[in-house]
């Protein structure tokens, strides 16, 4: 379940504006993963890693592929 939260999470990060401002509200990545419960997404960041990792396989564009690396490294900033 967690696993399907940030996946889903990964997949609405770019068209959910209100998601997208809540998390830059945040300081770090247990304050994120702290805010996310309020939509419904509770995932660790291990669940997360692996999200990216399924999505990478379903890639079929280097396109796709460099967004989906982008989430990542978007949520690693959180990380400091």
């Amino acid at each position: 379940m967690s696993i399907k939260n940030a996946l889903n999470f990964i997949l609405n990060i770019d068209t959910n504006v209100e998601l997208r401002k809540s998390c830059y509200s945040c300081c770090s990545q247990e304050e994120l993963l702290e805010m996310l419960k309020a939509y419904d997404l509770v995932f660790t960041k291990e669940d997360f890693s692996e999200a990216i990792n399924l999505f990478m396989v379903k890639c079929q564009t280097y396109e796709q592929a460099n967004r989906v690396k982008e989430i990542e490294d978007w949520f690693k900033l959180f990380h400091h």
